[in-house]
């Protein structure tokens, strides 16, 4: 963590440790992201009508709708959880070198996706079948933008120099301008 407090922390600079411990993080985080997804189109169902069906009930499946208790119990794991996670791969995107517009705009979008994740449902169940638009915008931020965030992290750090562009810090001993592969 000391690292971080350093101005222009880099991912790519940071000690093997750390750099594997983060990668384990992501990497684990990425299995996470199959499971949300498994789940999500498994049980809820990937269309508007089959996640409306989900939280609201039907009559042509016997389903019934979900409870208000059944939707807090989600809410509160999700509420703790999701954001955290979010909070933590932002946190390691901040350390590539990637743009801060680039960064803001990923971190934005995943953080909106977590939000809809989370207030999807009760919408659907509560205000209008026609919000799971919402809820399936939700997933589809919180998954590619979580998954972009990973990838852009993990190539930060364990890929060719240069390859996020020519911001990307340069080597040890060396200068950015021929570490990057180009001009700045």
């Amino acid at each position: 963590m000391r690292d971080f407090s350093r101005r222009g922390f880099q991912l790519r600079r940071a000690s093997l440790e750390t750099r594997v411990a983060y990668t384990g993080f992501l990497l684990l985080t990425a299995l996470g992201l199959a499971t949300f997804l498994a789940l999500s189109v498994g049980r809820v169902g990937f269309s508007p009508a089959a996640i409306a069906t989900y939280y609201r009930g039907g009559d042509s499946e016997m389903s019934f709708p979900r409870t208000f208790w059944q939707l807090m119990e989600v809410s509160h794991f999700h509420l703790f959880s999701v954001p955290t996670v979010v909070l933590i791969l932002a946190h390691l995107l901040i350390a590539t070198p990637t743009s801060s517009r680039f960064r803001v705009g990923l971190t934005s979008a995943t953080f909106a996706g977590a939000f809809l994740e989370a207030s999807g449902p009760w919408a659907v169940r509560y205000g209008s079948p026609a919000c799971a638009y919402a809820l399936l915008a939700g997933w589809a931020l919180l998954g590619a933008g979580s998954a972009f965030i990973i990838v852009v992290t993990l190539l930060s750090m364990w890929g060719p120099d240069g390859s996020l562009g020519p911001g990307s810090p340069a080597p040890e001993g060396t200068s950015p301008a021929t570490a990057g592969g180009g001009e700045e």
